[in-house]
């Protein structure tokens, strides 16, 4: 056990060091309930002040659970870097983000981890998709505006989305605002799209105690902030202009993330939302159950295709076509519709076509011919018509036959033609013949 509250201490005091005098970009209820904190493990007076005054703490702080237990993602840590789930890459953004704190927690993450697991799953070819899990109340300035550009440059072609489960102010709005689809519970809290600063000052407690402490220095604005004497005008006057510049820039951010214009942003005046009304004032998309984030999210990569890369649109999966020749689906099924009745009319006339050869009166006798005319040529009835009426009856060409021509027929003869007599018409020779006749030929 006492092990395990080393590393604790030692984060605890880093922590101590790092939040007095600086800028945080942090959701104020819990940048005091935190400072609160601090100043009892430290036993010394700590106070939050923005542009307003001192901020009151009327909240308490939140707590996450384990992150090993994110919807079934457990021992991925074994083999990846980051949760992973179903081909969805999970990187938490977790309590009180720091600057170079190097690992991700459930009290407090670093933006240098949380921007490594983020490139390591874009980088990695088993992870179709990346989700922000966003709980989180801000944290410090420093690191932040870094992470929030580096993560928005770098996506590529999976598609990021963040939820706000159950907190994403500050900066942690910041970083979840680089998603292309962010999403937030019911009950979580976003917004505070501003800057605070904390100022710790030791004065009346040192008077109280006898103790007087003498700053050497060189430069006039040196020891501008020190926790020894009180904040001069002047310099708390400098300190708002610094915060003043840092919320524009952070809102600048958020503007370009989402897409929205910078001044609905700064009108947030660093209002903090719950649930719909995130999605009202543009800083959320939808809301949505968490318990069901990542169901949605595969659905939604199974709609974008085996591939998942959100560089491909649908204009590149239609078939290219130029000017000319493209079609579009309206105008399509007309012309479907159009070749289709053009194929029934001709099919009709085709038919009438041939009715009128075969039943012609100049058909009788020769129904062997009228068939050919009909059905083997593209004769128009008229013509064919005109044919058959040229040409002689079946009848009358078996007529014309003799009983020994018959019985030559029936015998196979050889394939000698008679020297200086012309050879028989064939019935093929005659349907030609009589063709040529009626055209003129």
């Amino acid at each position: 056990m006492k092990q395990q509250e080393r590393p604790r201490k030692a984060v605890f005091y880093w922590m101590i060091e790092n939040f007095e005098n600086k800028m945080l970009a942090m959701e104020p209820k819990a940048a005091t309930t935190m400072i609160n904190s601090l100043a009892k493990s430290k036993n010394v007076s700590l106070k939050l002040f923005n542009e307003g005054g001192q901020i009151e703490n009327i909240d308490k702080p939140r707590i996450v659970q384990g992150l090993h237990s994110y919807y079934g993602a457990d021992n991925s840590y074994s083999s990846k870097p980051f949760l992973f789930v179903d081909g969805i890459a999970i990187v938490p953004v977790n309590g009180a983000l720091i600057h170079r704190l190097g690992y991700v927690g459930s009290y407090y993450s670093g933006y240098d981890a949380i921007v490594n697991m983020f490139d390591a799953a874009n980088n990695d070819a088993d992870v179709k998709g990346i989700l922000l899990l966003v709980n989180s109340p801000g944290g410090t300035v420093a690191g932040c505006f870094d992470a929030c550009d580096h993560m928005y440059e770098a996506k590529g072609a999976k598609p990021v989305w963040s939820l706000y489960d159950d907190m994403a102010c500050s900066g942690a709005m910041c970083i979840g605002s680089i998603a292309d689809r962010r999403f937030t519970t019911q009950t979580a809290i976003s917004g505070s799209i501003g800057v605070v600063q904390i100022h710790a000052s030791y004065e009346n407690m040192l008077d109280e105690v006898g103790m007087k402490v003498t700053l050497i220095y060189a430069g006039e604005n040196k020891v501008d902030g020190n926790p020894y004497k009180n904040l001069p005008q002047e310099v708390y006057d400098e300190f708002k202009g610094q915060c003043d510049a840092l919320r524009v820039q952070f809102a600048e951010k958020v503007s370009r993330n989402i897409g929205i214009p910078l001044e609905d942003v700064l009108a947030t005046e660093a209002k903090t939302y719950t649930g719909q009304e995130a999605v009202d004032a543009g800083l959320a998309d939808e809301v949505v159950n968490s318990n069901n984030i990542i169901q949605i999210f595969k659905q939604s990569l199974s709609e974008l295709g085996s591939d998942n890369n959100r560089s491909v649109t649908m204009s590149d999966l239609q078939p290219s076509v130029t000017s000319e020749s493209a079609i579009t689906e309206p105008d399509a099924q007309v012309t479907q519709t159009d070749d289709s009745q053009s194929h029934e009319v001709e099919r009709e006339s085709e038919q009438q076509r041939c009715e009128s050869i075969i039943t012609s009166p100049e058909a009788s006798g020769k129904s062997k011919l009228a068939n050919h005319l009909a059905f083997k040529t593209n004769m128009s009835a008229q013509d064919a018509i005109a044919t058959l009426q040229a040409s002689a009856s079946e009848t009358d060409v078996n007529a014309s036959v003799n009983p020994l021509d018959s019985a030559m027929a029936a015998t196979e003869q050889p394939n000698i033609a008679a020297m200086g007599e012309d050879q028989e018409v064939s019935e093929a020779q005659q349907i030609v013949g009589a063709y040529k006749q009626v055209v003129g030929e």
